[in-house]
């Protein structure tokens, strides 16, 4: 995990250069979320915030949204575009997310472009759905297919080269053991998107 949040540490500064996230696939997937006004959302490994904004669109002043990362320095530059006395209702907390911790629950947690990095996927989402508002809804996805990540993250090199993405069907299977509901299940060459629901 050290290795890992060094890394990131290290990309921090020129992480928004060097990724694109395409916006209307990123609308997509959001549309797919079906996220409302007011809503209390979960950033699991928000980086720079790169969805921030898209979040905010959808959610609304009324709305609560946390970003949470394990590089200090990713976080640094998100607090720097989005001041709290700006976007009161935007907080990012450095922390792992298995060790952390909150008293209410989400109508939304989201993994986007962080769940290969997740070193126990089974428990994460496990945790996750118990974070989960009834109704609430679990996304984890990427803008881009799966064979694509895997791919950037094997040529990468350490410590990110065996951070692979598992199928759909799999990350499916965990959150249906997790008591979630499958809503939406996408896999092929321009984006992976697995959405599981909370019974209400």
């Amino acid at each position: 995990m050290e290795s890992l949040r060094q890394f990131f540490n290290d990309m921090a500064s020129i992480w928004d250069e060097k990724v694109f996230h395409p916006s209307e696939k990123v609308r997509f997937i959001l549309e797919l979320m079906e996220i409302s006004k007011g809503f209390k959302i979960l950033d699991v490994g928000c980086g720079t915030g790169v969805l921030i904004p898209y979040l905010i669109e959808k959610t609304g002043s009324s709305g609560e949204i946390i970003g949470i990362d394990i590089a200090e320095k990713m976080l640094e530059i998100a607090r720097a575009k989005f001041p709290e006395d700006s976007f009161p209702n935007v907080k990012f907390v450095h922390a792992d997310f298995m060790d952390f911790e909150y008293q209410g629950k989400f109508d939304t947690i989201i993994f986007y472009s962080v769940f290969p990095h997740i070193q126990h996927k089974q428990k994460c989402i496990k945790k996750a759905a118990s974070l989960l508002a009834a109704g609430g809804k679990l996304t984890i996805c990427h803008s881009e297919s799966r064979e694509k990540i895997n791919s950037i993250h094997r040529m990468t090199g350490f410590p990110v080269s065996h951070d692979l993405l598992p199928s759909a069907q799999e990350v499916a299977n965990f959150m249906k053991q997790a008591g979630l509901e499958i809503l939406h299940s996408i896999d092929n060459d321009d984006l992976y998107v697995v959405i599981g629901s909370l019974s209400n």
